[in-house]
Formats: structure tokens, sequence, C-alpha cells
């Protein structure tokens, strides 16, 4: 925790990000005892963050205040999930759209934010900061992805559950998406819960530009791309490749860039280009040697 800094008003204590700032203006006051801070709860927020004399590189202030920027997107998007799942089995698939249009777009705040690290952070920055961290100092134990993964399981079984009173199957949302005439009134369930369909796809395209940016991050930052040259130790090539904190290859980072929250909706993309293109015939071993 920071310490006081009087300013302002007779009697007025207020904290500071940086007390002792040698130019008063540009102390970071804040605890000002506003309802504006008490309302939004502010002032916790704004306690989270370091002060400036116990950063250990310039870069850690723009390094900490990304994660906990994603970290509170996360926790507004799960709460959106959880209104949608209880929407859902409210028959409201109006509203739970828009809810999920909304977790979607709250999505694109973690992207813009890690796209300030891959673009501004220097790697010489980071590596720094990084032989400060503590061991297990794993971005794999963000309790805002696991709680992400987590209640995307209840709300696909809450959108399996409004597919099942309505008698539908997602291939024929994906038909109701691409008619090409109004539809009659008993298609019209198909085309409500078409977009609740594309609500969660957005969602899952959300976490999933989220994932492959990370990727692209650990890449400039710790290296470990594919296509990089083989490293040499001692004179021999080997296939050593940079370690997270957790002591594992980053390689494990491709698999998990690659899964999404709701499989199925892939599947069901799957089965519908499977309807629409013939199948190739499979070519003989024979033939093909």
């Amino acid at each position: 925790m920071s310490k006081r800094a009087t300013t302002g008003r007779p009697g007025t204590a207020r904290r500071a990000l940086n007390p002792d700032a040698a130019d008063p203006q540009l102390v970071y006051e804040y605890d000002r005892g506003s309802n504006y801070e008490k309302d939004t709860r502010l002032t916790t927020a704004l306690s989270a963050l370091l002060p400036e004399n116990q950063l250990v590189h310039p870069d850690q202030r723009l390094f900490q205040s990304v994660h906990l920027i994603t970290e509170y997107a996360w926790a507004a998007m799960h709460f959106e999930m959880g209104r949608a799942v209880a929407l859902l089995d409210d028959d409201d698939p109006l509203l739970a759209t828009q809810v999920l249009e909304r977790a979607a777009s709250l999505g694109r705040i973690p992207v813009q934010a890690l796209n300030t690290l891959v673009e501004y952070l220097p790697q010489t920055g980071l590596l720094t900061m990084r032989d400060t961290f503590p061991e297990n100092t794993t971005g794999l134990d963000s309790p805002g992805a696991r709680n992400l993964r987590r209640a995307a399981q209840p709300l696909w079984r809450a959108f399996t559950r409004a597919l099942e009173r309505a008698g539908l199957t997602i291939e024929e949302l994906i038909t109701a998406q691409g008619r090409l005439v109004p539809p009659a009134g008993h298609e019209r369930a198909a085309v409500d819960l078409a977009l609740v369909r594309q609500g969660l796809m957005r969602l899952d395209g959300a976490i999933g530009d989220w994932k492959q940016l990370h990727l692209r991050m650990v890449w400039g930052q710790l290296g470990g791309h594919p296509e990089a040259e083989p490293h040499s130790v001692g004179g021999r090539t080997c296939p050593a490749m940079p370690t997270s904190l957790r002591g594992e290859s980053t390689v494990s980072l491709v698999r998990m860039s690659e899964r999404t929250l709701f499989p199925q909706l892939w599947d069901a993309v799957d089965a519908t280009y499977r309807r629409f293109v013939p199948a190739v015939p499979a070519v003989p071993a024979d033939a093909a040697s």
C-alpha cells in the first residue's frame, strides 16, 4: 500500500501511486472521498496497482495494468454468460442474444490491451521483470480464463435445452441464417435461435482472438516460434525450447490456442460443409503409389 499524501483541502488525506514525485502536479492522487470513487469501488481497484517506488522496471506498470484490465473484462463477460443461461431457460432468445453480444464486445477489451503489449513492450523489459517473478507465476492460474471455460459448459447446456424444446438442430439454425426467403411462422424459432448461435460464435471468437494474440506475444517475447532456427548448444543443434515459469515448453501454448469454448458449434459447421460439398472419393493406396 502506498503511503498517504495530504493535498487539496486542509485535513483531506488522499492516497497516491507516486507520492514522492518531484513535480506535485505529476502525483497521481486517488481516494479523494468522492461518491464516484465510492460507487465504482475505484479506490480499491487503484490500490491493486503497485506504487511507483515498488516497480522493478518501468514496463511493469503497463504489464500489470494489462493483466488487471483483462481480468476485469473477463469477470464482466462471465456475468453476462450467466445472464444468458437464465434468459435461454426463460425462452427469451432476443435478450439472450443481446447479452451474448455484449460479452463478445467486452472480449475485445483484453485483445486490445494485449495488443498494446505485443506492439510496445520491449522484449528486454519483459525478461528483466520475469527474473523477479516467483515460480509458477503463470497465466494458467488466471481466474478469469478458468471461470470462462467453466461457464461455457452450463451456457452450452442451456442452448441445447432451448434447441430441444424447439425441436431443432444446430444445422437447421445454420440453414435458417442462410435462407433466401422470409421465414414462415413455424420457422421463427429457428431464426431466433440462429441469432443466439451467432452470439455464441462471436463470444468464442473473442476468446480465440485473445489466445492467438497471446501466442504471438509469447513468440515475440520468449521465443519458440516454429519457424525459428534450432538452438545451438555446445556446438550441437538442440530442440530446447523456451519454457514458462511453470517449467513447461511454450509449445503447449499452441495446443491451448486452438481450444474452443463450444466445440459443438464447429462440429455443426463441418456437418453443414459435408452436406453442401460432395465427398471426394478416396484414392486407392496402390494408385497413390
